[in-house]
């Protein structure tokens, strides 16, 4: 590989990627939540931030207004019932990982290349959190 191609990775993006990567890790540890969470955190993480708004698009041709309405106002209620929890497991690794792909895409990365940097990263987070809570700060529960 050329030394021109470490240059350009955005270390900035992926070291906060890493580390909400890592709170996660440690959050799932110290909750004893399987690791299966963690993988499907970071897989429909990755997976939002590859796809485009089609889906939304055609969920609202699909359905009618007052479906959509019902299902937004269900929606709202459940997001203010698990806001706290939502926040720490699922949104700062999805911002994260948006930022990150951005970050790579804007160095030229290949969605390829952006996908498995992202991936690796966000694995070594998971088990580096997870090391965290088993070495250095166990869990009392």
């Amino acid at each position: 590989m050329n030394l021109l191609f470490f240059d350009r990775i955005p270390v900035s993006a992926l070291a906060l990627l890493w580390l909400a990567y890592n709170l996660l890790g440690w959050y799932l540890a110290a909750h004893e939540i399987a690791w299966l969470v963690g993988a499907f955190v970071a897989a429909i993480a990755i997976a939002i931030v590859r796809k485009s708004n089609s889906w939304l698009e055609s969920f609202l041709v699909f359905g009618s207004k007052t479906l959509v309405v019902v299902l937004v106002l269900s929606a709202s209620i459940a997001l203010l019932a698990i806001w706290s929890i939502l926040f720490t497991i699922f949104l700062i690794p999805l911002t994260t990982t948006l930022l990150a792909d951005l970050e790579m895409r804007f160095s030229g990365f290949s969605k390829t290349d952006s996908f498995w940097i992202l991936t690796l990263v966000a694995v070594s987070g998971l088990a580096v959190g997870e090391m965290i809570d088993i070495l250095i700060f166990p869990s009392q529960y």
